[in-house]
């Protein structure tokens, strides 16, 4: 090959490389890519894309106001303390659907999908201990852009950015209690994968190689987190929880693989042949990613069995976060303030259901993990929920509990995006009562 095309490739290597650090001016049309899920956030390629809303589907209904939350039917996996409070056997599994509208500039954008929230089993383990064991999502990956340019001497040319991936995490929780006071910690495994690429192909001219480079990684590690409760209880049924979580930062265990890669295409009458003039690869780079530093604090007050408000303060110290020696995008911290709450007209009601129901209504506020072109990414929402109680049958029973949650993110200030997003919950929770002594045989 002459050595012209090999020349522009260099030139347009650089540029796609400078490129792919920056949202400006990127046309977000979803095109055929990965597809991990499909709801294209450009924020989900830093750090490790958009953290998950793990929480259970009742505590989604309150603006995840959980730090402090306890009820004896419903497994808190946001905070371990609270499984000493289960009184029943509890199996808790959830489903969301979530749509995106972005705005970037004159451009929009519009994406969705329904994907698995979490499964969780709590089991009260005596009078004052109890355990529990999940699987849950942390983060998601998935982006897919594109921004044309001019490049002087070769014309005009599309730049591609894509990615996927996902983080998990699959944990057992134990804590035990002691005159209102409660400890719990959840010892687990954190594993998932990514993959990012930027691609650059030419539409004026065959004489300049396209470009192509990606990226990828596994992740696998052991992952901790530790929480506290006090629960006090007053007269008339009320009662004030008070809680705590801590998660140091941990580094987890990474292999990656990468490939820079150019190309060309060339007619041939009614032909197109692909020539890969150049390529390298590596694979088998170990490597560490360093989580972030989570604690956040909770209050909550309320009546039994009739209503309760609190209150989520919890915060994130980024500054040492590394993804494999990557900390483009990333803040130094991160918050979120959440304030929600639930009410049940008359849990003791026979002919009125409605009055059985569980409704609940919460907002939140935050700033991201993310500072891009200089600009914090903020964001805030509004929740409302509802548990709808199934028939009790002996010792079983359950609820189906849902959540829909809409907020915005981000700002369309310095190039950035601004996203409007949707998120609605469903899932079940069973209930059942084990361990009970026949009094007959």
């Amino acid at each position: 090959m002459c050595a012209k095309p090999k020349t522009q490739f260099i030139v347009l290597s650089s540029i796609l490389l400078f490129s792919a650090t920056s949202l400006s001016a990127q046309n977000l049309q979803d095109q055929e890519g990965p597809r991990s899920t499909k709801e294209n956030s450009p924020y989900s390629r830093y750090g490790i894309g958009d953290l998950s809303n793990n929480l259970q589907t009742s505590m989604k209904g309150m603006g995840g106001a959980a730090t402090a939350f306890i009820d004896p039917f419903t497994v808190n996996n946001f905070n371990p303390a609270s499984y000493s409070y289960l009184k029943v056997t509890t199996l808790d599994f959830a489903f969301e659907g979530r749509s995106r509208n972005i705005t970037l500039g004159d451009q929009q954008s519009s994406s969705g999908t329904a994907t698995f929230s979490h499964l969780t089993l709590g089991v009260p383990l005596g009078k004052y201990g109890g355990m529990s064991f999940g699987l849950q999502p942390e983060s998601s990956i998935y982006y897919n852009a594109n921004d044309t340019q001019n490049v002087a001497g070769i014309g005009k040319a599309i730049y591609n950015y894509n990615g996927s991936g996902s983080l998990q995490y699959a944990y057992l929780g134990l804590s035990g209690a002691y005159k209102g006071f409660s400890l719990g910690a959840h010892l687990g495994y954190l594993f998932g994968n990514s993959r990012y690429n930027n691609v650059l192909q030419n539409i004026d001219t065959t004489q300049a190689y396209n470009a192509e480079f990606g990226r990828s990684h596994s992740i696998g590690g052991i992952y901790w987190k530790a929480g506290m409760m006090y629960q006090a209880k007053f007269k008339q049924d009320h009662y004030l929880n008070l809680g705590l979580t801590a998660t140091l930062s941990q580094d987890i265990r990474t292999t990656s693989s990468s490939f820079a890669m150019a190309y060309q295409f060339l007619e041939e009458g009614t032909s197109i042949v692909r020539d890969t003039v150049s390529n390298s690869l590596t694979t088998g780079v170990k490597g560490i990613l360093s989580m972030p530093a989570n604690y956040s604090f909770g209050v909550h007050y309320g009546k039994t069995s009739a209503w309760n408000i609190g209150l989520d303060v919890r915060y994130s110290d980024w500054s040492k976060f590394n993804a494999m020696g990557d900390r483009t995008g990333i803040a130094d911290q991160s918050y979120r303030l959440a304030l929600g709450g639930e009410f049940t007209p008359d849990a003791s009601a026979i002919k009125n259901y409605f009055s059985l129901v569980q409704y609940r209504l919460g907002v939140y506020y935050g700033k991201d993990y993310l500072r891009i072109n200089n600009t914090d990414i903020n964001y805030f929402g509004g929740t409302i929920g509802a548990s709808f109680p199934f028939r009790k049958n002996n010792t079983q029973f359950g609820r189906l509990n849902t959540s829909l949650d809409v907020g915005k993110r981000g700002t369309t200030t310095n190039n950035l995006a601004s996203e409007v997003y949707v998120r609605f919950n469903i899932g079940v929770s069973l209930n059942d009562i084990w361990f009970i002594k026949r009094k007959y045989d």
